[in-house]
């Protein structure tokens, strides 16, 4: 990619200028409840929002949905790092009291990966039930419908997106048992619901180093290390040479815990201050920010990936749409990386907010925007005589496009709709 290595070089720059210890609003909603300091790791949180009438005279009568698999475990080297660590801190002997009880509360959430590393957990499957009963209890007319009753179901062939879309559309089943349900799946669902990105190993590259100088010009670990380690400063360090590491390491692996209801001490709140919470959300939520999101510097990389899934939106809804059209519903089921760029390729207002990505946590937030379970939905009405319009609601809340007039409050005809997300597509190419 062209001018990474500037990118990168400038980035520690950046950051020294950037106090972590400045009150932002984000800050208040994760003392408020801690977990959301999992950031993309935050179990699904329903908020319920405002539900602005459709215009007089207009029915909903088809649905366009997107969502991110529900909560899991962690994933590959994430599932054992910490649990590694915290392992040879104790064989070592180098652990106090309050070290030996982090490293049960680490191995109790370890022993539910043994095996099962980034399934879905059953607190996932409750995720997508949930959204599909309140999707269906507002607007049960879709569902209803006796000349609409096929729905298209295309998910990524990872399990925990699978089973994601059978406790959805279980969930639908339930309510509507007329329906019928077309599964689709495999490696060619997987480009489409969640293409690589233009350049990905460039933007992971930037996206490591910028948490890890986050990381190290704003958090400051010795108070972790004092509480869960000896005051033998060589012993520790023969076994934990670097602190920022073994903290990182352990803050991820504890946000996991929300999302597989392990009973035990809660990490967050025993074994790390709220600042320290706090400190290290914002380095990860950058690099998530900057990583699979529409940021100032690798934005319009990550959302090219999205041309294929919303030139796939546009075409179902225009069948979906056409005369003898017997489809309620077309439903996909994906990952944090493909409805990031779904949401910044359309202009979403919110999701698809393009900042500074050291500057992120400001005004976006992943607990917010990608969390388990996230989810992105378009309802489409109609009357006689009238084009079809459409609402469109992220994370079940109604949201707006960037730039594009609705017809009436966040209700957009489907023939602007449409030519504003052409012309995004035919934008972003290389």
């Amino acid at each position: 990619m062209k001018n990474t290595s500037r990118t990168l070089a400038a980035l520690a720059a950046l950051l020294l200028c950037i106090p972590l210890s400045a009150q932002s609003g984000f800050e208040e909603f994760i003392r408020e409840d801690p977990d959301r300091a999992a950031g993309v790791h935050h179990s699904y949180e329903y908020i319920p929002g405002t539900e602005t009438p459709a215009p007089r005279g207009y029915k909903p009568f088809y649905v366009s949905h997107y969502g991110r698999h529900g909560s899991r475990r962690a994933i590959g080297s994430s599932a054992e790092r910490a649990f590694e660590m915290m392992t040879a801190a104790r064989e070592a002997g180098i652990l106090t009291a309050e070290g030996e009880a982090l490293y049960q509360a680490v191995n109790a959430i370890h022993e539910d990966h043994i095996g099962m590393a980034g399934e879905l957990t059953a607190r996932g499957g409750r995720e997508h039930r949930a959204i599909a009963q309140r999707l269906y209890n507002r607007f049960p007319r879709v569902f209803k419908d006796r000349a609409r009753t096929q729905v298209h179901v295309q998910s990524s062939n990872i399990p925990r997106c699978l089973i994601s879309m059978a406790n959805f559309t279980s969930s639908l089943d339930d309510n509507a048992p007329q329906l019928r349900f077309d599964f689709v799946t495999g490696e060619k669902y997987i480009n489409l619901l969640a293409h690589d990105y233009y350049e990905k190993s460039a933007i992971s590259a930037a996206s490591s180093a910028l948490l890890d100088s986050m990381g190290r010009v704003h958090i400051d670990p010795s108070r972790f290390m004092k509480a869960v380690c000896i005051d033998d400063p060589a012993r520790v360090r023969a076994v934990i040479p670097d602190a920022h590491t073994f903290m990182f390491q352990v803050w991820l692996f504890a946000g996991m815990q929300q999302d597989t209801e392990t009973p035990v001490d809660h990490i967050f709140t025993r074994f790390f201050t709220i600042d320290e919470l706090i400190g290290w959300y914002r380095c990860y939520n950058s690099r998530i920010y900057n990583s699979m999101a529409n940021s100032a510097e690798f934005g319009d990389h990550v959302i090219w990936a999205a041309r294929g899934l919303v030139q796939d939106v546009i075409d179902r809804a225009d069948a979906a749409l056409a005369a003898g059209s017997d489809t309620a519903a077309d439903l996909r089921f994906g990952h944090d990386t493909g409805i990031l760029p779904l949401a910044g390729l359309m202009d979403l207002i919110g999701p698809g907010d393009r900042v500074h990505n050291a500057d992120a946590s400001d005004s976006w937030q992943s607990f917010r925007r990608v969390p388990m379970g996230s989810n992105l939905q378009m309802v489409f009405f109609r009357k006689n005589g009238a084009d079809p319009i459409v609402k469109i609601y992220y994370n079940e809340q109604e949201t707006l496009v960037r730039g594009l007039e609705p017809l009436q409050g966040p209700y957009y005809r489907w023939a602007d709709l449409k030519a504003h997300l052409e012309k995004r597509i035919a934008q972003f190419t290389f």
